[in-house]
């Protein structure tokens, strides 16, 4: 009897043994755990699994990432069914950082001679220029950027026997620096279409015109945009609209030769170059851009630039449209720009109207000589917040100017020098007695040289000269004023 006791207990626990495995089988099989970390994941459809022992399963329905349940005491006679909370999702992969290669600076026809200022300039161009080489998304972050450190030197002559010309009398020696590191984030959704976005962080030293009072952290390009390669795309943010009018490998941004001959003497009758640029360079204060581009050709390209917001502390809007043909030897470009500021209270009647129109024509016989010439003329229409005109603040302002660069197009030891002229003169549009026209000239030359390193780090010799002359009518008796600048500047730079 003990004999066949035995036996008979021993069968029905591993039938109970049995059946419990079955019933764990189960349901870990209807929820499923994810892998633990380091075992194989599952082949995609379609695939071959690896070789191993045959097993049969149930197909189960497809899990959440991170809600899979956890079964505990599954074999027991209560199975807790216990859902942990959701985890993070697994880093994204298909995400790119990378140094802006050569193909994000485009050339759809040629730019310039290499290194030259206008190889520094797209010509309208989608830049920077970063697709899909397949059908798929591609999200990449480019990184690019430049800096300089200039040492430049300057010197006031005035002439003229007036209290401003004493003013005048001045030299300066200065250091100031400048380094942007630009940001693109780029959503390629397939080889055509794209989003795209882009910051450009700026540490300024001592640069007087920065939007900060004294120098740090700045932005200069803040932009979205979305569109299609070489076809068209919309544009909004914080950005430069085309360039038309352009000066060559001097006259650069925060420079003694880009002022010229304006010292403090003449504050009372500012005066720089216009190039169809109201509307150009980016807004100051809480303002932004809209731009449409248009591309239907590599040859022809078409920019609708708005503006709106606070310049200062008035209410502005404006419109620039641009066209530029460019066939690589021969760039023409033609721009038109309006904008109106208001005031902003009920009460003031501040009204300024800017009116313009310019175009340029340059010539790129690669790989040793670049030159061109532009011309500009706008109006500005000034009513004061009593609602009078303003006869100085309304006036007629012209610019012509040139420039050439000569390359020795050598890849390893570029030399390039460069030459540029400009001249801007304003006359007072409202010469009614008694109102008598107040004329402003000022003359704006260089020379340049420039050694490029690397390809990468450009040393640059800059000797300016310019000469301005006031002669103002409004006051009694007339003023006649004027002053010349001398400068030299060494400019070394990074472009990455």
């Amino acid at each position: 009897m003990d004999r066949m006791r035995t036996p008979l207990l021993t069968s029905l626990i591993l039938l109970v043994s049995s059946a419990a495995a079955s019933a764990a089988n189960e349901v870990a099989q209807a929820n499923p755990e994810p892998a633990p970390a380091g075992a194989p994941a599952a082949s995609p459809p379609g695939t071959a699994a690896p070789a191993a022992t045959p097993v049969t399963t149930t197909a189960a329905p497809p899990t959440t990432p991170g809600a899979a349940t956890v079964i505990k005491d599954a074999g027991g006679p209560a199975p807790v069914i216990a859902t942990p909370p959701e985890s993070e999702p697994a880093s994204i992969t298909e995400v790119g950082l990378q140094r802006l290669p050569a193909y994000a600076y485009p050339e759809w026809e040629l730019r310039g001679l290499k290194h030259g200022s206008l190889w520094l300039t797209f010509h309208g161009m989608q830049w920077p220029y970063m697709p899909s080489f397949t059908d798929g998304h591609r999200f990449v972050i480019g990184i690019s950027g430049w800096g300089w450190v200039d040492n430049a030197y300057e010197k006031f002559k005035p002439w003229g026997e007036t209290s401003s010309a004493d003013a005048d009398r001045l030299r300066y020696w200065k250091q100031q620096a400048r380094m942007l590191l630009r940001i693109t984030p780029t959503l390629a959704l397939d080889r055509d279409y794209f989003i795209q976005g882009q910051v450009e962080l700026v540490g300024t030293g001592d640069q007087t015109i920065s939007r900060v009072d004294t120098g740090g952290a700045d932005t200069d390009d803040l932009w979205l945009r979305v569109g299609k390669w070489r076809s068209w795309d919309l544009q909004i943010g914080r950005f430069e609209g085309w360039e038309v009018f352009h000066l060559g490998m001097g006259l650069d941004f925060n420079t003694f030769e880009r002022i010229g001959a304006v010292g403090q003497g003449a504050s009372v009758y500012q005066i720089s170059f216009y190039g169809v640029t109201d509307n150009e360079f980016r807004p100051q204060g809480a303002a932004g851009n809209l731009a449409a581009h248009y591309y239907p050709f590599r040859y022809l390209r078409f920019e609708m630039l708005g503006t709106s917001g606070s310049l200062g502390q008035n209410p502005a809007y404006g419109v620039r449209p641009v066209a530029i043909f460019d066939v690589g030897w021969l760039k023409l470009k033609f721009a038109t720009e309006y904008q109106n500021k208001r005031g902003l209270a009920p009460t003031d009647q501040t009204d300024v109207t800017s009116k313009g129109i310019g175009g340029a024509v340059q010539f790129v016989f690669d790989p040793h000589i670049e030159f061109g010439l532009n011309a500009a003329q706008g109006t500005v229409l000034a009513i004061d917040s009593s609602g009078r005109v303003s006869p100085t603040g309304s006036i007629t302002r012209s610019s012509i100017g040139g420039f050439a660069n000569i390359s020795n197009a050598n890849p390893r030891h570029t030399v390039l020098f460069g030459v540029g002229s400009m001249l801007t003169w304003t006359e007072d549009q409202n010469g009614i007695a008694p109102n008598p026209i107040d004329k402003v000239w000022l003359y704006q030359g260089f020379a340049a040289a420039q050694y490029v390193f690397h390809n990468a780090f450009y040393i640059k010799l800059v000797a300016g000269y310019s000469r301005g002359h006031w002669s103002i009518g409004s006051s009694d008796p007339r003023v006649e004023h004027d002053n010349e600048m001398y400068s030299l500047r060494l400019r070394t730079s990074f472009y990455f």
